[in-house]
């Protein structure tokens, strides 16, 4: 019989994305091993899940042994892991993470790894606007693209088997070069962040009445400021990681609302409708 690769798995991180890969991968695939690293407190709440759980402290000793680790901490953590899990994995492992941009972590890793010491970038858009491991779901990943970015020196036996992993727990694994990742998912993710910010706060602005405004909303302004919920702390990384992608995007986005203050003294606003409904029908069809 062929032995499953993969068989012990460290997660570094156990918050809403480490958390929910312990427990999908305890729902998933309960034949594999599992190792978290994260506070104590954390850990007492995790412990059903896992079989062997360290402290910060004791990473060396968390994923010496590990087939595959995933690095599942905030990015500027992920960039400080890299050359201590290098050069303490045995020969043969493969060390991913769940940044949400890559060109940064990517570049600092083919520092760190060599021979036969893997690293490939990782990102699953599966997101939630509350974080920690309280809010960690089994299901997270199902329907959920995971990018990963294999560089040239990345076995390729090894990426199919970690994407045919990712597949049991539901992800729609894609494949892509870091840059390109880094400026679809500002498109995608980071400028929509600071849009749900800039109009939940434009509802608070100082000529406004935000207490009837936000009685009077419904599911509309709800679904759109959703994401004004999520901490700064934990954008505050990913943003300045993808600095120049988010700046750039921001400035194109100010052209594009003038575009439709135009379309006011035009009367082209119906085309502006309806190239937006045909996007969203053409996102819908692709669920």
């Amino acid at each position: 019989m062929k032995e499953m690769p993969f068989q012990r798995i460290a997660v570094v991180g156990l918050g809403l994305v480490g958390g929910s890969l312990v427990k999908s991968f305890r729902r998933n695939t309960p034949a594999r091993k599992l190792v978290g690293v994260d506070s104590r407190d954390i850990l007492a709440g995790a412990r059903e899940y896992l079989d062997d759980a360290f402290e910060p402290e004791n990473l060396a000793a968390a994923v010496r042994d590990a087939d595959l680790v995933f690095l599942a901490t905030p990015i500027n953590a992920i960039l400080n892991l890299l050359p201590e899990v290098a050069k303490t994995i045995c020969s043969g492992t493969v060390v991913t993470d769940v940044g949400s941009t890559k060109s940064v972590i990517v570049e600092q890793a083919q520092k760190h790894f060599s021979g036969e010491r893997f690293f490939i970038g990782g990102h699953p858009l599966a997101g939630r606007e509350k974080g920690g491991w309280e809010n960690a779901r089994a299901d997270l990943f199902e329907n959920a693209a995971y990018v990963l970015t294999p560089q040239s020196n990345f076995p390729a036996h090894l990426s199919e088997a970690l994407t045919q992993l990712l597949q049991t727990l539901g992800a729609r694994v894609i494949k892509l070069d870091p840059a390109a990742h880094d400026r679809l998912v500002a498109d995608i993710s980071h400028l929509p962040q600071l849009l749900a910010v800039a109009l939940m706060n434009f509802i608070g602005r100082d000529n406004a009445s935000p207490e009837l405004a936000l009685q009077l909303a419904g599911g509309g302004f709800r679904d759109m400021t959703r994401l004004a919920a999520s901490p700064h702390a934990i954008w505050q990384d990913i943003l300045n990681s993808n600095r120049a992608n988010v700046r750039k995007n921001l400035q194109e986005f100010i052209v594009t609302l003038q575009q439709l203050e135009h379309a006011f003294d035009s009367g082209d606003l119906e085309r502006h409708f309806q190239q937006a409904n045909w996007l969203r029908e053409n996102l819908a069809a692709l669920r």
